[in-house]
């Protein structure tokens, strides 16, 4: 249900530049089912949204990045139940959205070099992307939670 429901999100809110509710319900599903399961969406929901959106060198750095977040995010699993950790879940996926950038560029300079000027040019889209998390966050956490609760997940 959660890729469908990334895979859906990525397509659909592609006329917005890096908005997407991908990294955050990656970032979710990491805290709240753990580091592997994050990966598994991140892995699978990449493959399929890039289907749609178009298959190329990108597609490996996506997962790579991806999974890299769904790890550092899955570190924040104990910290679940404090009373304002959705705040602390913005604030990192907020940074995720820099931080898949960063990666982004690191691939595109492993393959067609000069990694300051895709750094340099990806920072307003890497902007769209943190914001975006952040408010993607702050909306679906709850929603998110309460239905692994409900569930027994």
């Amino acid at each position: 249900m959660l890729i469908s429901i990334a895979v859906i999100g990525r397509v659909y809110m592609n006329f917005i530049p890096n908005v997407q509710p991908l990294t955050t319900i990656i970032i979710i599903t990491a805290v709240l089912m753990g580091r592997t399961n994050g990966m598994i969406l991140a892995a699978i929901s990449i493959i399929v949204s890039n289907m749609y959106l178009g298959v190329g060198t990108w597609t490996f750095s996506q997962i790579v990045s991806f999974s890299l977040i769904a790890l550092i995010a899955g570190s924040f699993y104990r910290l679940k139940d404090k009373k304002h950790f959705i705040y602390l879940l913005a604030v990192i996926s907020g940074l995720a959205g820099y931080f898949h950038g960063f990666i982004m560029s690191i691939f595109n300079y492993i393959i067609f070099g000069n990694f300051w000027a895709y750094y340099f040019a990806g920072l307003p889209f890497d902007t769209y992307h943190a914001v975006g998390n952040i408010v993607i966050t702050l909306i679906l956490y709850q929603p998110i939670r309460s239905t692994f609760k409900i569930a027994k997940i």
